[in-house]
């Protein structure tokens, strides 16, 4: 009895103050737009939903025969309910084709590539010769030491070379015809600091076209691959623009001849299952971008991995200040390097501008992921992660402006990321109905524990299908019957709790920085990089 009185009080308490945020939400909305919506202000209550159904389950389970089948239902509503939404929108997708009248062409885009430089980097290469083949009118490499800019210089006179002769592997993999490299004008800048919103800013002096494109130094684009994003741009009111990610599916080390045959099988498996594991991490964002852009033109944001965005946006000396100065915390932590493209999301959704997420074939961007070994994809996975704890609090408290633009991708997206955490729900969830009645009394447990195991595994399924779809083999190697993937999804759940715990921590894991020729530090006050 007391626990029940004890969960009445904290679901009223929860719902109390949920009720208050609401109403702060709706003053908010109509003090900072000019023509508030009384329609928008009353739908802001329905931010409620989830409070008043931990109110009711609270209350119907203090009533009940059966309490922990009803708490056991409120759990599995919470943490499947935006599966399922996200499901419809899913589907409910459709990219954006070009209008009669629309003339954006390749011609109007610069592209910004920045790099700490070709070294070590495999997909270097092929990266520029996409670029070039999608003849934009100018790219730009933004380089943090002149020792870089010098090393991507040279590099690029062998690329090009392949690339007018038509021997470039890009060409070879998709049986293009030799390429007219001057079609598209390529300059080579240096900021001499490690930082790639510095690298981006340095750029942007030499943009002078409509369109902005920013793309990291390891992502190959198809030859027609901004003649089919540009299209998302027809709507005057979008602004940023991000597409399909796909990681390359790496073959397996060559054998060593000084191991044993079990010991090769075991490396080719644990490579191929590292590979699978980094793929399929990218494309559960594919699934999440497509379906909440489509509920309400939300996002959680643009990668950078390759984004477009008007020039209008990015060269506003506002913007640039707010960008190269992002604080946490009050102004206690920063600036900020990473979450680049969080920032750049956020700004543009909060200044009134649309964005819209470009799927296709056409509009895809391929990396490569997974042959670093473990470390560096576990650092990766790390800087993600802080980087939700980080930017999403800021759009939920901070900003704001998602509460009302895009209420649907608040739930879906912002907030469970905050909280899932497979390591804890599922547990949670199996424990809770084993001390149901109905399982207690049931004659079939072990097929009910089966059968929940079972829908617990299968919506784990759902949004990594399209990998597993083009590689089956994977399916079998990886996820059903052999279930080292779910190793994974709880090995990262304690990651996340880990990182969650260090959010405060800004390092780039996971990216090789230079050693800079010249030393440069910090200003506290205005997060400039000066001479040390």
């Amino acid at each position: 009895m007391a626990s029940t009185t004890t969960s009445v009080t904290l679901a009223t308490a929860t719902f109390l103050a949920t009720f208050f945020w609401v109403l702060f939400l709706v003053f908010d909305y109509r003090t900072r737009t000019k023509k508030p919506s009384l329609l928008t202000s009353i739908m802001l209550f329905g931010h409620l939903w989830l409070a008043a159904l931990f109110l009711a389950t609270a209350k119907i389970a203090q009533d009940s025969p059966d309490p922990f089948l009803v708490w056991f239902s409120f759990l599995l509503i919470f943490r499947h309910y935006k599966t399922v939404i996200n499901l419809v929108f899913y589907f409910r997708y459709k990219p954006a084709v070009p209008t009669p009248r629309f003339d954006l062409s390749p011609r109007k885009t610069t592209v910004i590539v920045p790099t700490v430089g070709p070294e070590g980097n495999p997909a270097f290469d092929e990266m520029v010769g996409g670029i070039l083949y999608n003849k934009s009118e100018r790219l730009i490499f933004s380089t943090a030491t002149e020792d870089g800019e010098k090393r991507v210089e040279t590099r690029l006179l062998k690329i090009k070379a392949d690339l007018e002769k038509g021997t470039s592997a890009y060409q070879t993999e998709r049986t293009l015809p030799p390429l007219d490299v001057n079609q598209t004008v390529i300059q080579i800048v240096s900021v001499k600091v490690a930082s790639k919103r510095e690298q981006f800013v340095r750029a942007l002096k030499q943009v002078n076209t409509e369109i902005v494109v920013s793309a990291d130094d390891t992502v190959v684009w198809q030859p027609t691959f901004l003649s089919a994003t540009l299209p998302a741009f027809a709507s005057e009111k979008v602004a940023l623009i991000g597409t399909r990610k796909w990681v390359k599916r790496l073959p397996g080390p060559a054998p060593d001849a000084s191991l044993s045959w079990l010991t090769n099988a075991w490396n080719t498996y644990w490579f191929g299952f590292r590979n699978a594991i980094c793929a399929t991490y990218l494309i559960r964002q594919n699934f999440e971008a497509r379906a909440t852009n489509a509920a309400d033109g939300g996002v959680f944001t643009i990668s950078g991995r390759t984004l477009l965005v008007r020039s209008q946006i990015v060269q506003d000396h506002v913007f640039q200040h707010e960008y190269l100065n992002e604080y946490i915390l009050g102004g206690r932590i920063g600036p900020i390097n990473a979450d680049d493209d969080n920032f750049l999301t956020r700004w543009v959704s909060s200044h009134g501008h649309h964005i819209k997420f470009q799927w296709s074939e056409e509009a895809t961007i391929t990396t490569i992921l997974g042959q670093d070994g473990w470390r560096r994809y576990i650092q990766q996975c790390k800087r993600w992660c802080r980087t939700t704890f980080r930017q999403n609090p800021l759009v939920l408290f901070s900003d704001r402006t998602a509460w009302w633009t895009h209420p649907l991708t608040i739930w879906t997206t912002y907030f469970p990321w905050l909280y899932n955490a497979a390591l804890i729900w599922d547990p949670l969830m199996v424990g809770t109905f084993w001390l149901t009645k109905f399982y207690q009394e049931s004659e079939h447990r072990n097929a009910l524990t089966a059968g929940l195991i079972g829908f617990i595994w299968a919506t784990k399924f759902i949004k990594t299908a399209p990998w597993f779809w083009k590689y089956p083999q994977d399916f079998f190697l990886y996820f059903f019957p052999i279930p080292v993937w779910f190793l994974f999804v709880y090995g990262h759940s304690a990651l996340k709790i880990f990182s969650a715990l260090t959010f405060w921590d800004l390092a780039w894991t996971g990216r090789k920085l230079p050693t800079l020729t010249e030393p440069v530090k910090k200003n506290a006050k205005n997060g400039q990089a000066v001479p040390a």
